[in-house]
């Protein structure tokens, strides 16, 4: 699809949307006279009733964007590529690494899978909230949604064979309350030789001895690098001779706002480096090596 194409996509989406919210903000101006309350409500109701509206123009605006810019950015990148804006990381994935809170609510979206450097990965963009209830003294009972994490969730071929399961987290990361985690397995917090990464991370694992041979100081040098130059707090999980990494950066990636002009140039770079993302944890912790060739 052209630019110009696309341009018209995101701008009815964006007429949509600004046509629908002072519509309804004219119409509760005329009606504040009479009663504030039905201004307000007039307000909320407007908006809602907006963004419904609104659903199909910016899914059709979405969808052709990341057909036109992400995807042949990342048929650049990457081999054995599969792009699903739409479909996501099934909960059951992050779930049973038993390494990280689920809360109540969870969403995901633009699955990516394929290689790079011959290593294979699969990641999404994932969401997950916890329910809250609270009630006033009339009995009335308020819910709210807390975001327990949101931003990305990649999951990389750890060609080094470990028997024990090991988590990194890194000091800051929203995981406090985890899932039945160690409930059927001990896991024993392991200070590692070198005092900068504790002073960055928590490290425990099922098997002391697996957490001094998967985390070098070869590799805490690299991690460390890595957090310096990484938006977000990180989660390592090895487990299952995989390693899943959680970025929360509060982000969506691969996204362009209806409200900005396309520039051609400015949304190759931006995508590009959120592909960075990905490559970035291959190349900086080496996963590629031939030393780390697993055992048969």
């Amino acid at each position: 699809m052209s630019i110009e194409e696309l341009e018209m996509l995101r701008k009815k989406a964006r007429n949509t949307m600004l046509i629908g919210i002072i519509t309804s903000i004219v119409i509760a101006i005329i009606l504040f006279a009479i009663s504030p309350f039905i201004s307000l409500f007039v307000i909320i109701f407007g908006v809602i009733i907006t963004i419904i509206i609104n659903v199909k123009p910016t899914r059709n605006f979405t969808l052709a964007f990341k057909d036109t810019f992400v995807l042949k950015t990342l048929e650049s990148v990457f081999t054995d590529l599969i792009y699903e804006p739409e479909s996501g990381l099934d909960e059951s994935v992050i779930r049973n690494t038993g390494m990280m809170y689920m809360g109540d609510r969870y969403s995901s979206n633009d699955y990516i899978s394929g290689k790079y450097k011959n290593i294979n990965f699969t990641q999404a963009d994932v969401h997950i909230e916890e329910e809250h209830q609270t009630t006033d003294s009339n009995g009335n009972t308020t819910t709210t949604w807390i975001t327990i994490f949101k931003g990305r969730w990649m999951i990389f071929d750890f060609n080094k064979y470990f028997k024990a399961n090991i988590q990194v987290s890194q000091k800051g990361f929203g995981n406090s309350k985890l899932n039945n985690w160690g409930a059927k397995i001990k896991y024993k917090k392991v200070m590692m030789e070198d005092q900068a990464f504790n002073n960055i991370f928590k490290t425990y694992a099922q098997n002391e001895h697996d957490a001094f041979y998967i985390l070098t100081p070869a590799l805490m040098e690299k991690i460390k690098k890595l957090t310096s130059n990484i938006s977000g707090s990180l989660l390592f999980c090895f487990i299952d001779n995989k390693l899943h990494i959680g970025i929360q950066n509060n982000k969506d990636s691969f996204e362009h706002s209806i409200f900005t002009k396309i520039n051609a140039e400015e949304v190759t770079k931006e995508i590009s480096q959120d592909i960075k993302l990905i490559t970035n944890f291959v190349d900086e912790l080496n996963l590629d090596n031939d030393l780390f060739r697993r055992e048969v």
